[in-house]
């Protein structure tokens, strides 16, 4: 049995690895973990809004959107 790590993206699956076999095999999927979007951390984040000021927020948000860009065309992270 092999193993190799995959991003599902709602409809299809994208090896992030060299898959170690060639021809036909049976396969088994696990769902191991949802991934965190930049939306889905920004709501984290911003649930305790009231806390900040409009300036925190926009930092919040700045700091966000450099995480998500951070690993764009790179081939190891």
């Amino acid at each position: 049995m092999q193993s190799i790590n995959a991003i599902f993206d709602g409809n299809h699956f994208k090896p992030i690895e060299p898959i170690p076999v060639e021809g036909q095999y049976e396969v088994v999927i696990t769902f191991t973990k949802p991934i965190d979007t930049k939306d889905t951390r920004r709501q984290r984040v911003l649930k305790h809004f009231g806390a900040w000021n409009d300036e925190d927020i926009k930092t919040i948000n700045e700091i966000v959107e450099e995480r998500t860009c951070f690993s764009i065309n790179r081939d190891k992270i």
